[in-house]
């Protein structure tokens, strides 16, 4: 049993996660939360009024495997003015869990770790949601969520030649450009999205927007959609998507402050294993562990529009955090507190 608290920085998080393979540690989390063997409770959502605006507090728990064999809880804060503060839009922190004892045993960093778990999730969507070989890809919003896409669509799609980044503010865009380590790959800033909407297999749709900017008739036949910021895509595309996957449909339902919730509260929007009359409404055809797994299959037809909407799940989060501790422990890097 722990005599001690490992606290993992940012610096060290990042460097960690650079000796992981992410997608790999997200799909197998997928899969365990698909054959049940995964507890995922609804998320804590706080929002308050900030002196510019509002600001949000996340508080996600989770636990993995049967019986559990790593349990924890993401808190992740945020508000959309700090970047005009000069921080990072989003910080907080994981704590993992001894599963024998309860006691926490490790605290780090959650901001980078969030981040390429996220954008690990939508990798892991694509490689089953595509009918096309992705040649380009459009990623909207530049924080560190986009900037996590643009990394891994540049190192784990081999077909990827061109990524295409937008935001309203360019200068962050170029940034990332500069920043990005992906081979051969072309990261191009876009000032005007549309031209490269029409070209590109894949749309990454990253903002903190909370007004809807991407409707059916922005993206061209046979793309994919990847509603990370969750309020990105419009009531249109969400209805008329010839396919619509959830991560997890329960999150997704339970959460009405999102469009995709409203649809569903309103009976717009329904399961794929629920009865309807002739004249059905929109379907979520899958959850994503149920494609990770195996176990349920889609095939989009060669113009078909996908959109994939990660709520976002801890036990994704939990998965990559746990990994990320055992390498911490092997390498015995990171500070000791005691309790």
């Amino acid at each position: 049993m722990p005599d001690h608290i490992r606290y993992l920085d940012t610096a060290t998080v990042v460097d960690l996660l650079e000796r992981i393979d992410v997608v790999e540690v997200v799909e197998a989390a997928l899969k365990l939360h698909a054959s049940g063997r995964a507890v995922l409770p609804e998320e804590a959502y706080l929002r308050w009024t900030a002196g510019d605006g509002w600001a949000r507090s996340l508080t996600l728990p989770a636990a993995l495997g049967a019986p559990p064999y790593a349990a924890g809880v993401k808190v992740i804060n945020g508000n959309t003015s700090n970047p005009g503060r000069g921080i990072d839009r989003a910080s907080g922190l994981v704590l993992l869990f001894d599963v024998l004892t309860g006691q926490v045993s490790t605290i780090m960093a959650a901001a980078p770790l969030s981040a390429i778990r996220t954008a690990a999730v939508s990798i892991a969507g694509l490689r089953r949601l595509t009918a096309r070989p992705i040649e380009q890809a459009v990623v909207i919003g530049a924080g560190p969520i986009g900037e996590a896409h643009v990394q891994l669509l540049g190192t784990t799609i081999p077909t990827v030649r061109i990524i295409w980044i937008h935001d309203s503010d360019i200068n962050r865009a170029a940034g990332i450009a500069e920043r990005a380590r992906v081979g051969d790959v072309e990261v191009r800033v876009v000032s005007d999205r549309a031209a490269a909407l029409r070209t590109s297999e894949v749309v990454i749709a990253a903002t903190t927007s909370a007004k809807a900017h991407l409707g059916v008739t922005d993206v061209a036949p046979g793309t994919v959609v990847v509603n990370v910021g969750l309020d990105d895509c419009d009531r249109n595309l969400l209805l008329k998507a010839d396919h619509l996957v959830v991560d997890s449909w329960d999150l997704v339902a339970g959460d009405t402050n999102r469009l995709l919730g409203q649809l569903i509260k309103d009976g717009l929007v329904v399961h794929s294993g629920n009865p309807t009359p002739a004249a059905s409404p929109q379907r979520v055809c899958a959850e994503l562990g149920h494609l990770v797994a195996g176990t349920v299959t889609i095939r989009p037809g060669w113009n078909d529009r996908v959109v994939l909407n990660p709520f976002g799940m801890a036990v994704n989060d939990i998965a990559v955090a746990t990994v990320v501790e055992q390498m911490a422990k092997s390498a015995d890097c990171g500070q000791h507190l005691r309790p």
